[in-house]
């Protein structure tokens, strides 16, 4: 940003520490709504919707088995997955709940027609799918935290002690020499803050939007 000619080297240098400051908190504010972890997280969703796809597809398929007595078992087993409908549409955490209370379901399904229907091999499949979908979820959240705490946190502190110094400085030499030297010079800097602050607060806006979303891509 320029500043009048009459303007001291002090209050530049200090306006351009507050763009300094505030342009690497920005950066931080950025790079923290791209979170490594997510990638792996999205990747184990996939994995565990493909394999409720599969498992809730093949009990269907063997609802229709020529023997009767596996397809009674198999009708039996898809009142499960009918009582808790399609959990793939749902947002992350409420998918997590609904294959906990399924997988529940199924472990306490009569063993002698899971073996019938050769169901096992589907459950621990959808079992560990889901297993790896918790653990990349909880590094994804370990890791959002570690930006919060971290460089995310220490750039904004480092922000606000800039912006708290230019305008002490401004209220100081307002003091000393009153304001009408500085008006133009004082204009010039509200609206940067204003410009600024607008930033940030759309940034926060659309991460908060994404963590809402839990990721989950629309399909």
């Amino acid at each position: 940003m320029s500043v009048l000619a009459d303007t001291s080297s002090v209050l530049q240098t200090k306006v351009d520490d507050f763009n300094a400051a505030f342009n690497a908190f920005d950066t931080a504010l950025k790079a923290s709504a791209v979170n490594p972890a997510t990638a792996t997280a999205t990747d184990a969703d996939e994995a565990r919707d493909l394999s409720w796809r599969g498992i809730n597809a093949y009990v269907k398929a063997m609802c229709a088995h020529p023997t009767a007595d596996i397809a009674a078992s198999a009708t039996e087993a898809k009142s499960l997955f009918d009582k808790y409908g399609d959990p793939t549409k749902l947002a992350q955490t409420e998918e997590s709940g609904v294959l906990h209370n399924l997988l529940q379901d199924l472990t306490m399904f009569d063993s002698a027609k899971r073996t019938a229907l050769n169901l096992d091999v589907w459950i621990t499949d959808l079992q560990t799918k889901e297993d790896a979908f918790l653990t990349a979820a909880a590094q994804r959240t370990e890791a959002d935290a570690a930006r919060q705490v971290g460089i995310v946190k220490e750039t904004r502190t480092a922000a606000d002690a800039a912006y708290r110094s230019l305008v002490d400085t401004v209220n100081a030499l307002v003091l000393l020499n009153g304001d009408a030297e500085y008006a133009t010079f004082i204009d010039h800097v509200n609206a940067v803050i204003d410009r600024q602050k607008g930033i940030l607060k759309a940034r926060k806006t659309n991460n908060a939007k994404k963590k809402e979303e839990g990721d989950k891509p629309v399909e």
